[in-house]
């Protein structure tokens, strides 16, 4: 009898060991397909986010590449006839519809050198476009008898030479001839850039040029 329930004993042993076996491996399958799963969904995480870093740079690339492309050319219509009669302009001259600023939100120092480069040309070239398309304010301010334009204060681009003020004076008073003081003090140079003349001899924000019909000083 007691070798009887030995025998059961031991399989009973036997079954239950045989069960916390079955039950670990189980439990380690479970693990291991568990961290298959954080793998792979890591994977395909990472990968997204390469792809919309990838995005991100190309469109802003292309983003540069059109705003630049706008940047027509229109010719300026006569002085006289000009719409914006405040606005000092040359019949021969060139100039960009529209400035264009960069406003870069791109991390520079994650992008490759070469679109660095690329990226720092760009905003040179529109600086230098921004730079050149600067205005200053003349206000004009008669001598004697000749005729007094309206509005007295206008606008010209900084890099013109002081001889469109000149041109300018000439188309709107309709005379064949006028002439040019800086404060009344001194007849500039036609040669002389309106931008340069405004730094040194602005009064406030404006550069006072006087005209009058016949010589007025010296």
């Amino acid at each position: 009898m007691s070798g009887i329930l030995e025998s059961e004993s031991d399989n009973d042993d036997s079954v239950q060991s045989s069960t916390v076996s079955s039950v670990n491996d189980s439990l380690r399958q479970q693990q291991q397909q568990q961290q298959q799963q954080q793998q792979q969904q890591s994977s395909s995480s990472d990968t997204p986010r390469n792809h919309t870093t990838g995005n991100l740079v190309q469109s802003r690339l292309e983003h540069y590449s059109r705003r630049l492309s706008m940047l027509g050319l229109a010719s300026s219509q006569d002085v006289a006839a000009s719409n914006d009669t405040n606005l000092i302009e040359s019949e021969d001259n060139y100039e960009p519809r529209q400035e264009v600023p960069i406003s870069a939100s791109l991390q520079l120092n994650q992008l490759p050198q070469a679109t660095n480069r690329a990226i720092e040309k760009i905003g040179k070239q529109e600086n230098e476009i921004t730079k050149s398309q600067e205005k200053v304010q003349i206000r004009f301010q008669p001598i004697g008898s000749i005729s007094q334009i309206n509005p007295s204060v206008c606008k010209i681009t900084a890099t013109q030479p002081f001889s469109l003020v000149v041109q300018f004076l000439k188309k709107r008073i309709k005379v064949d001839e006028v002439f040019c003081y800086i404060n009344n003090s001194f007849a500039p140079n036609p040669q002389l850039i309106v931008g340069d003349l405004w730094s040194h001899f602005k009064v406030g924000d404006e550069l006072i040029v006087s005209y009058c019909g016949t010589t007025a000083f010296g």
